[in-house]
């Protein structure tokens, strides 16, 4: 209302101090409603726990536009109301505004957001969910900044000397630094350079005198800070991949590999190991009597029997080595460039350490079935005929090693 009283009497306005204030009322109505019903569906979706962070951010976008939208019919229907602008006016007006609007939203609601949450004492929005960790040196940060201003004074410097509309829209360029600075930066670092940057050609449209080229401006700033909002997303995409890949490819009880796992891996180095000419060889064990565990001692040292199998068994491999979970206590072992001789010794030294457990007073054994890959050979050859050796060692009485 105050700004409005001084706007009345900066511009001449043929209208009086309580005819300002009521017009002031007005556009500040205009503006609160649209956006608290915004704020409140966001705040809605915010608090459902499903929600990731490309959903927010398209979410927040569109509600975005949608409320300045609204926003800008309300507020412009109040300035004709209260005679402050000419009914002709509003044709020409609606587009900028809008724009306008959209921007300050777009690139100031994210880093208000983050200070008001971080004033309130009890906030019924939680954003750790929507920030990442990344937070390298701030003085790298500054350096990007100062990039960033240097670039946006230099294209803007431009414009005013060529007077070419179309040099004006060398500012989209700064949607590549603003990407830079979100994938490598934390989400906070990234809203303040927005912030910065929009707060700086704001000033500089108007040192240089840039008014008529003002809509490529607001354009800019809603695009740039839209790619900037999504760079937030990338490196929790590339988590959240990395989670979804671990629990497809890791076995959450032993910490080695799945048979999803095992299948990839295989073809890969079954046709390496064909092509080379290299040896590969295949591994099955399993624990001898491993049911009499469960039933004597319960699952939970069963499952800890598992764990301090996979544990040893981890500690003697070669990196190169796979180690896969087969099916409850059965596992396998993928051997590259190793001959049948080696394998054999390796089986025997973890047949030897895995005796060397216990769980309740019982002592482990496990019994092995070790096979070399042949010519045309697939891993279902190689299941088959480890499998057989297994089976050889189970009924030799277990707690042995057996070559295909």
């Amino acid at each position: 209302m105050v700004i409005t009283v001084w706007n009345g009497h900066h511009y001449g306005l043929n209208l009086t101090n309580s005819e300002l204030m009521w017009g002031g009322l007005l556009f500040g109505v205009a503006h609160i409603l649209p956006y608290f019903a915004g704020a409140s569906l966001l705040g809605h979706l915010l608090r459902k726990p499903e929600v990731t962070t490309p959903q927010l951010i398209i979410s927040f976008l569109i509600i975005g536009c949608l409320s300045s939208l609204i926003a800008t019919q309300l507020v412009i229907g109040s300035l004709v109301i209260t005679n402050q602008m000419p009914m002709n006016d509003v044709s020409d007006a609606i587009l900028p505004f809008w724009i306008g609007d959209m921007a300050g939203v777009v690139v100031l609601a994210p880093l208000f957001t983050g200070m008001l949450i971080q004033i309130c004492a009890v906030s019924k929005v939680d954003l750790l969910a929507f920030s990442n960790s990344v937070s390298p040196a701030p003085r790298s940060f500054l350096k990007k900044v100062l990039f960033n201003l240097t670039l946006i004074f230099l294209v803007m410097l431009l414009a005013k000397v060529s007077q070419s509309r179309d040099s004006a829209f060398a500012i989209f360029f700064l949607a590549i630094t603003h990407m830079w600075i979100a994938c490598t930066e934390s989400s906070k670092r990234n809203v303040i350079s927005l912030a910065i940057s929009s707060v700086t050609i704001v000033l500089l449209v108007h040192l240089f005198g840039l008014m008529e080229h003002v809509k490529v401006y607001q354009f800019a700033l809603n695009v740039i800070a839209a790619n900037a909002l999504f760079g937030i997303a990338i490196p929790q995409l590339q988590a959240a991949n990395a989670q979804l890949k671990d629990r497809v490819f890791i076995d959450s009880l032993t910490q080695a590999y799945t048979r999803d796992y095992l299948a990839q891996r295989s073809a890969l180095e079954i046709a390496q190991s064909h092509e080379s000419c290299q040896p590969l060889c295949f591994v099955i064990f399993d624990l001898d009597k491993f049911k009499d565990i469960n039933d004597k001692l319960g699952h939970v040292d069963g499952d800890s029997a598992l764990r301090q199998l996979s544990l040893v068994t981890q500690q003697n491999l070669r990196k190169t080595d796979v180690f896969a979970r087969f099916g409850g206590d059965e596992f396998v072992l993928l051997l590259p460039s190793i001959a049948q001789e080696d394998a054999l010794l390796l089986a025997e030294k973890l047949r030897v350490a895995i005796s060397k457990i216990k769980i309740g007073g019982i002592a482990l054994s496990s019994s092995f079935g070790i096979t070399q890959l042949q010519r045309g050979d697939t891993l279902e050859c190689l299941i088959k005929r480890a499998d057989g050796a297994l089976y050889q060692s189970k009924s030799a009485g277990g707690n042995c090693v057996t070559a295909a």
